[in-house]
């Protein structure tokens, strides 16, 4: 193998963050081998490639993947599998640059290779079309994510197993991008699957199983099933406590959960609406997670703020409690406040974050993860925007509308502009949600500032232009 390269064990990890491990220099029967000097220049190549990603250099990181490839390109005729281990390393770094047509190209270029070959039980091609589907998510083309999920998804059960762990990241972005699509059916049964999965692989009363819990619930805290995911969230905090006690640091995920499902319970505009909420409540009812009977929005927020103080509590009682997971907590507190308007009482939970976060290892990398950028918290969204979510693929089009906007450093919105190009009463809908959205405010040297520029999307399906003008418009 060369030197420096990663080999991954699952497909998870060589899908998601880290390079592919090459197959070993010496040739196959009936293949050339490359010659010494190609050899050393391409153990050269992969060294620095592996330098260069690992210190997030991935522009520079792409200059050498296209070495590599170049490289191993040079035995006649190519000797296959390690020039798909480079295609699909150069593909990483490109996606992890930001240029996601180039990244496409290079997968598609793996998908080939391989297909060409007869190999579709290869575990590799299954890695490929994960790649894939995760250059659209992060290109937020999810109309194209979704098939390619699907697709990677039922290649890796073909080679690994109906229920193999290292699907879960998939199921999870999966699920994700049939939510942006407004397909929460579909989205529900890969959530669900995650979970049968945990419990086969390792039962019920376990934390794998209360973590796949916290992320079911924080789905259906996603889409408005608030109920169903307080009911997920009691149980996983109960298996926690079963497993761990109740000072455990386990804890503190379904906690800040638990309040940030409070936190968008008391916010959301749709609970006046109770035919809205009936059908949310039946869509996602689960018979094993009995609904615990509905609360008085006072009492909500009452709770979801006492899952927070317990939360802190446990992280004060444990001097050993990692910066990230201190910082984390208290930046929820500012979160709790802010959401509600009410910055003033925010803001000392957000110096007090950005101070704990000076703290960890890569001081600078957790404050920029906290406070680099505005964070969206909450927002009143378009009941239009997936009116046409159902027609047919060929009748609408899916796309992200953009609202250009300033968070000020109270986290509230001023100056929002829609695309020139955008329809004006598509604008005027976008505009009108831009304005209700609360944020997380930047922060610098422990202050918050106003960030001009911000970039608010909303996905929405459109009617293709023979269908509106057909119906007088969309």
């Amino acid at each position: 193998m060369a030197a420096g390269l990663v080999l991954l064990l699952g497909l998870a990890a060589a899908a998601a963050t880290e390079p592919v491990g090459a197959p070993s220099p010496a040739a196959a029967p009936g293949v050339p081998a490359l010659t010494t000097a190609a050899v050393d220049a391409r153990t050269a190549a992969d060294a620095e490639f592996n330098r260069l990603f690992a210190a997030g250099q991935f522009e520079a990181a792409v200059e050498q993947a296209h070495k590599v490839v170049e490289i191993t390109g040079q035995a006649s005729p190519p000797r296959p599998d390690e020039l798909q281990a480079a295609l699909m390393n150069l593909a990483l770094a490109e996606r992890r640059a930001g240029d996601f047509l180039a990244a496409e190209a290079s997968y598609l270029r793996v998908i080939e290779l391989l297909e060409t070959a007869g190999r579709l039980t290869s575990p590799r091609l299954a890695r490929a079309h994960a790649g894939l589907a995760l250059t659209y998510y992060d290109a937020r083309r999810y109309d194209l994510a979704a098939t390619s999920f699907e697709r990677a998804i039922a290649l890796n059960r073909r080679a690994e197993g109906l229920f193999n762990e290292a699907q879960l990241p998939l199921l999870d972005r999966q699920a994700n991008v049939l939510t942006e699509l407004g397909r929460a059916e579909e989205a529900h049964l890969a959530r669900r699957y995650a979970l049968r999965l945990t419990e086969r692989r390792h039962g019920e009363r376990s934390l794998p199983y209360a973590q796949q819990l916290e992320s079911l619930a924080r789905w259906y805290t996603r889409v408005g099933a608030y109920d169903a995911s307080r009911a997920a969230l009691r149980r996983a905090i109960d298996t926690v406590v079963s497993l761990q006690g109740p000072e455990s640091t386990e804890l503190v995920g379904p906690l800040t959960a638990a309040a940030e499902n409070a936190r968008r319970w008391i916010t959301d505009p749709q609970l006046r609406e109770a035919a809205a909420d009936a059908e949310r409540s039946e869509m996602f009812h689960d018979v094993t997670m009995p609904t615990p009977p509905s609360l008085a929005l006072s009492a909500i927020a009452a709770e979801g703020q006492k899952a927070l103080e317990r939360a802190v509590a446990i992280v004060d009682a444990h001097p050993d409690a990692s910066p990230e997971m201190v910082a984390g907590v208290q930046a929820q507190l500012g979160d709790w406040h802010q959401a509600r308007q009410q910055p003033d009482k925010a803001l000392p939970y957000y110096r007090k974050a950005w101070q704990v976060a000076g703290k960890a290892p890569d001081a600078a990398a957790m404050r920029r993860k906290l406070f680099d950028a505005p964070v969206l918290l909450h927002y009143i969204v378009p009941g239009e925007w997936d009116r046409y979510a159902r027609r047919p693929a060929d009748e609408v089009e899916f796309r992200s509308l953009e609202v250009e906007l300033t968070v000020t450093a109270q986290g509230s919105v001023t100056d929002a502009r829609a695309a020139p190009d955008l329809d004006k009463n598509l604008a005027e809908q976008v505009l009108r949600a831009a304005a209700t959205a609360r944020y997380r405010p930047r922060m610098v040297d422990g202050e918050p500032l106003a960030t001009v520029g911000v970039r608010f999307l909303q996905p929405w399906y459109v009617l293709r232009e023979k269908d509106a003008s057909a119906q007088g418009g969309g």
